[in-house]
Parts: C-alpha cells; structure tokens; sequence
C-alpha cells in the first residue's frame, strides 16, 4: 500500500525588506496622522499640531506665498494646512503692527487687541501644558510669518 502524503508545508508569506529608506520617516509619520484622524472622524479640530506647524514651515520656506490680506483663505487649502488661519491671523497682526509706529502705546494697544479677539490662545481653564505648547506654536507662527515678510 502507497503511504498517505503528508500536506504540502505551508509557505511563509514574503515579507518586505525592513531597509532605511528617506521617505521611511514620513510614510510612518503620515500612517500615524492618517490613524489619528480617522479615530476622530472627519471632523477637524481647531487646535494646531506640531505636524501642521512643520508643514507650514515646509511651505513658507519652498517659497510659497500666502496672501495674509486676504479675508477668508479656500477651505480646501486650509484643510491641506491647517496652520495657515493661524498664519494668516498672526501675519496681519504683525503686518498691521510694522505699519503703525513703533512707540510703546501701539505695543499696548494690539496685546489688548490681540486679548480680546476670538481667537485666543489661552482660556481659563487650560493647563500649564496646553498653554506651554501653545505658545510654542503661536512663536514658531510668528517666526514663519517674520521670515516670509522679509522676502
């Protein structure tokens, strides 16, 4: 009698060389945000990350130009760089700031200003955390804006 076969082994699946590659960093960056986002929905929040503010900074410095005067931004590109309101707001008040004297009361004057918009960068109820990163981004802001006015 013919002995019974034993099943063929089943083969392993391929797996992709784990090699460093320039775009290895970014591809994981965006798996992260992609995951992050899809968990929230498609709702997008008000809040500015680390990662939006990178990418603002990309742009600024690939030499593209955002028009700061202009009084609403195309949402679509806002949806594609979610710190460009943040830029656009901060741009013109520093725009706004170079074309008024540079005398101590105009400083005054757009700190109050700056307080009482609705686009505040504290509330009060917000940790020292919260408010410690927010002024890290509001300065890193301020930087792209600086930088790109003196062009």
């Amino acid at each position: 009698m013919s002995k019974p076969h034993a099943p063929a082994p089943v083969p392993r699946p391929l797996l992709k060389q784990q090699s460093w590659s320039p775009d290895a960093i970014r591809d994981e960056a965006w798996q992260r945000r992609k995951g992050s986002h899809a968990a929230v929905g498609l709702c997008r929040s008000k809040s500015v990350s680390d990662d939006d503010l990178e990418e603002l900074k990309a742009c600024v410095e690939l030499g593209l130009g955002f028009d700061p005067e202009s009084s609403d931004v195309d949402p679509r590109l806002s949806d594609t760089i979610p710190a460009l309101g943040f830029y656009c707001a901060v741009n013109k008040q520093y725009s706004n700031s170079l074309s008024r004297s540079s005398s101590s009361s105009s400083i005054v004057s757009d700190s109050d200003a700056a307080g009482s918009s609705n686009n505040n960068l504290f509330c009060p109820g917000d940790d020292a955390e919260m408010v410690k990163t927010r002024l890290k981004q509001w300065a890193q802001v301020v930087a792209c804006a600086v930088r790109s006015s003196s062009r």
